[in-house]
C-alpha cells in the first residue's frame, strides 16, 4: 500500500504572509513606568520576639523484658492467598431459577451466600474431601480469594498429598464447600420468604 503524500502548499495567503507590516518592539510593547514613590518614613527594625522553649519531653524508662506488651503479636507467620471455590447445587440452582422468575438476578443469593461464608470460614487441620453432590458448572459459583496461614496449607499437603499435586484450592475446597451450601440454604430461604 503507497504511502500518503504529503499536502504541498504553493502560493501565498496575504493574511498569513511573512512580509506583514511590523511594527518595531519598542513601539508595540508600551514603557514599563516605575510606580510612584511614596514618602514612607523609614522604622528601625524591631527585635524578634524570643521564643518560648517548649515544654520538655518527659522521660520514660524503657519497659523492662519481664513486662508483657501492650498489645500481643502474633508470631512472625506467612500467609498465601488461597482461591476458594464452590459450586453451587442442582437443587440449589432450582431455587434460584425461581426466584429469577421474581426478578432477582441470579447471582445476588450466590454472593450474598459466599461473603457470608467467607466471613465464617476457619480453615481446621484436618483435611475433609470434596463432598460428592450433584453440582452446576463452576461458571454458576462462587470463587474469591483468602489469606490463610501457609504452615496450615503446608501440614494439609504433607499430610494427604506427599506429591504435590493437588492445589492449595484443593487443600481447603472440601471445608468451604460445605459452609457455602449451609449459608446458600440460609439465603435462599430469605429470599423466597420475601
Amino acid at each position: 500500500m503507497p504511502r500518503k503524500q504529503r499536502t504541498k502548499i504553493e502560493g501565498s495567503d496575504p493574511n498569513y504572509h511573512s512580509d506583514l507590516p511590523r511594527k518595531p518592539i519598542a513601539e508595540a510593547t508600551p514603557a514599563i513606568q516605575p510606580a510612584p514613590k511614596t514618602a514612607v518614613p523609614e522604622q528601625a527594625p524591631t527585635p524578634r520576639k524570643k521564643r518560648q522553649p517548649a515544654a520538655k519531653p518527659k522521660i520514660v524508662a524503657p519497659p523492662t523484658p519481664d513486662a508483657k506488651p501492650a498489645k500481643a503479636t502474633a508470631p512472625n507467620t506467612t500467609t498465601r492467598e488461597i482461591h476458594l471455590t464452590a459450586a453451587v447445587k442442582r437443587d440449589h440452582g432450582e431455587l434460584i431459577a425461581k426466584l429469577e422468575a421474581k426478578g432477582i438476578d441470579p447471582k445476588v443469593p450466590v454472593r450474598l451466600a459466599g461473603r457470608k461464608a467467607v466471613q465464617l470460614f476457619e480453615p481446621k487441620r484436618k483435611f475433609i474431601e470434596k463432598p460428592d453432590a450433584d453440582r452446576l458448572p463452576l461458571r454458576d459459583g462462587y470463587q474469591t480469594t483468602k489469606r490463610v496461614d501457609a504452615e496450615l496449607i503446608d501440614h494439609l499437603r504433607a499430610e494427604n498429598d506427599p506429591y504435590g499435586l493437588s492445589s492449595d484450592t484443593a487443600m481447603l475446597r472440601g471445608q468451604f464447600e460445605p459452609l457455602f451450601w449451609k449459608c446458600l440454604d440460609e439465603v435462599l430461604a430469605e429470599l423466597s420468604s420475601k
